[in-house]
């Protein structure tokens, strides 16, 4: 009998760090996943995991106007596929996430603290068993979460954003039946603020 077992994996970090005029400070990220599973035939099982994670940190501090600023970014993905049976199966998923924080603390008196938090996820899925007997699972997950804040001799102002996004798909067959499960979650978040504190 035929078989195969075809797993890919594609994981990438870009991690950045820049300052602005004044005291400031830009984070982003961006996090791919490829995961895909293939069960050619035959008796047995196929199965795929994939999992990345990262933190960013970044802290300034100016001891003549006592500015300091501090942004956090952290998360977790996670992807598990399972091909088994004796018919032809796949699963493939995709996960793509961005986020950015810009952090920009005036030191004279009077001009405003500004934060602004960009999140992205997008999961998506698709099980597949044309023929055969046997089941396909997939499970996608992604954790994460934005912090800033930056403290002023007028006081302290922050803010954060997290997200938690579950993806999970399973095809359970019998002879004579083609089913297709197909999956997709988006989810957008922004903040923004602005501390005029005098």
């Amino acid at each position: 009998m035929y078989r195969s077992l075809l797993t890919a994996c594609l994981v990438s970090f870009l991690l950045a760090g820049s300052a602005q005029a004044s005291i400031g400070r830009t984070q982003s990220f961006q996090v791919g996943g490829f995961n895909h599973v293939v069960w050619g035939g035959g008796v047995g099982s196929a199965q795929g995991e994939k999992h990345g994670s990262f933190t960013q940190i970044q802290e300034v501090s100016d001891h003549s106007s006592r500015v300091s600023i501090r942004q956090t970014e952290r998360g977790s993905l996670n992807q598990t596929a399972t091909v088994s049976g004796t018919g032809f199966g796949s699963a493939r998923q995709t996960a793509g996430v961005k986020g950015s924080q810009d952090l920009l603390a005036e030191t004279t008196h009077g001009f405003p603290n500004r934060g602004q938090q960009e999140l992205a996820v997008k999961l998506d899925m698709r099980l597949f068993r044309p023929n055969g007997v046997g089941t396909v699972n997939g499970h996608q997950k992604y954790n994460g979460a934005q912090e800033q804040s930056v403290t002023t001799p007028c006081g302290t102002s922050s803010q954060s954003q997290s997200v938690d996004v579950r993806q999970s798909g399973s095809i359970t067959t019998q002879i004579d039946v083609d089913p297709t499960v197909r999956n997709t979650i988006n989810i957008k978040l922004h903040q923004s603020q602005v501390n005029n504190g005098q």
